[in-house]
């Protein structure tokens, strides 16, 4: 499956909106929604890029016994094949567009390539891995490459990538650290991400005002909330708390956060405020939206690329339609953040929000593997459609009508007559 954020040249829906400009022939699509029925292959998308980020950061760190996530396609009789990642992705400060993959099995890198393009200049392979052969390296182009492969063992379940960073090669680890900084998968179903913002809130009151002022346009009910760390020194542990526990909340402490909501009187006039408490006294739905906002508003602010599986889930329509605007906003997303989410939402098909290019569907052909695919060529896989969906086709009715496919079709069997 390929996922391609480049904007299509095309198409002219939503002149301005949903697209950032990083060259003189390269325009990005800022935001992306994919639909699909359940089992469908939405979620194995966006892990398929956790665990490509998961290896990258973490290949310089196994011993030579362990094994790769490697789960092959198991309903089919045909060999299994290796997995096979790779991501194109535009590099800001040198404007250049890097090229990074690999292919592998259970235990061993079969293939590993990267590439650089910069302006004014060619494409150049900077190194190739292939079975049974020396690392091709570049040696005028990326020459930490030769100092990695000449001095240092690689082994096979390695990315050679890792092995020239560990070597302290400065494109190497350029490439390293930009899946660790600006490439982030997150389950809007389990929220993993709240420690992340409630530490960011309390140690930088820069960017507890941008929450603030973010959480304050979507009117959930209070317009100030407090962060506080938990001092379990003066309430007190529970008897026969381990003491490893007690270390950790000492080093680690909670940090508990009060929402503070406007108490009225009986002729409407505000006479003093309540503090609630935000995972007691506060909806499922605003607090995945607090816990949201950290990882939500460091993209914006310094142009990362954002995975959220189930984007809409617990939240409001308006307020699931309002998030995708932040990112396809030219004055509110200044640096190229991207915004890549599944959803069933269907209030967020409409031409008024995205592009016919920022529309993907996932479905699953006769024999269960996955296709992927825009709305703009919705008509070569489903059949249905004699040509391209127009800018101004009522998307959500057709896609529930089955016009664009990516829909369950169920089997209903009615009472006996």
């Amino acid at each position: 499956m390929t996922l391609d954020l480049v904007a299509s040249n095309g198409i002219k829906d939503n002149p301005g909106k949903g697209v950032s400009v990083i060259s003189q022939t390269e325009k990005v699509l800022n935001a992306i929604s994919v639909y699909g029925a359940n089992s469908s292959g939405k979620s194995n998308l966006l892990q398929a890029v956790g665990v490509m980020r998961f290896m990258v950061l973490n290949s310089v760190k196994l011993n030579e016994s362990d094994t790769l996530p490697f789960e092959p396609f198991l309903l089919s009789t045909r060999e299994q094949r290796p997995t096979f990642f790779e991501i194109v992705y535009f590099e800001p400060s040198s404007r250049g567009v890097i090229t990074y993959g690999f292919t592998y099995t259970e235990d061993t890198i079969r293939r590993e390539w990267l590439k650089a393009k910069f302006p004014r200049r060619g494409e150049k392979r900077l190194f190739s891995r292939e079975p049974n052969q020396p690392i091709d390296v570049d040696e005028t182009a990326y020459p930490e490459g030769i100092r990695a492969r000449d001095t240092l063992s690689l082994n096979g379940n390695r990315l050679f990538l890792s092995l020239a960073g560990q070597a302290g090669g400065e494109f190497s680890n350029g490439v390293i650290n930009w899946f660790r900084n600006y490439l982030h998968v997150i389950s809007g179903i389990e929220d993993t991400y709240s420690k992340y913002t409630r530490k960011l809130v309390l140690n930088n009151p820069e960017r507890k005002e941008n929450v603030q002022t973010f959480l304050g346009k979507l009117n959930l009910g209070f317009n100030e909330f407090i962060p506080q760390k938990v001092d379990f020194d003066n309430i007190g542990y529970p008897p026969g708390l381990p003491k490893d526990l007690i270390a950790k909340l000492k080093s680690d402490p909670y940090i508990q956060i009060s929402s503070i909501h406007n108490v009225y009187n009986e002729s409407g006039d505000i006479i003093r405020t309540e503090s609630f408490d935000l995972d007691e006294q506060e909806s499922a739905g605003t607090n995945k939206i607090f816990s949201l906002s950290g990882p939500l508003l460091d993209a914006l602010n310094n142009g990362k690329t954002l995975f959220v599986d189930e984007l809409d889930s617990k939240m409001h329509p308006l307020i699931t339609w309002q998030l995708a605007e932040l990112f396809n906003s030219s004055t509110d997303n200044l640096k190229c953040a991207q915004l890549i989410f599944t959803t069933h939402d269907t209030n967020l098909l409409s031409s008024a929000l995205f592009r016919r290019d920022q529309i993907w569907f996932t479905e699953k052909d006769p024999v269960e593997n996955t296709e992927l695919y825009p709305l703009i060529k919705a008509h070569e896989i489903s059949g249905r459609l004699q040509h391209a969906p127009r800018n101004d086709s009522n998307y959500q009715k057709n896609y529930i009508q089955g016009m664009y496919g990516a829909i369950p079709y169920l089997t209903c069997d009615g009472p006996e007559s």
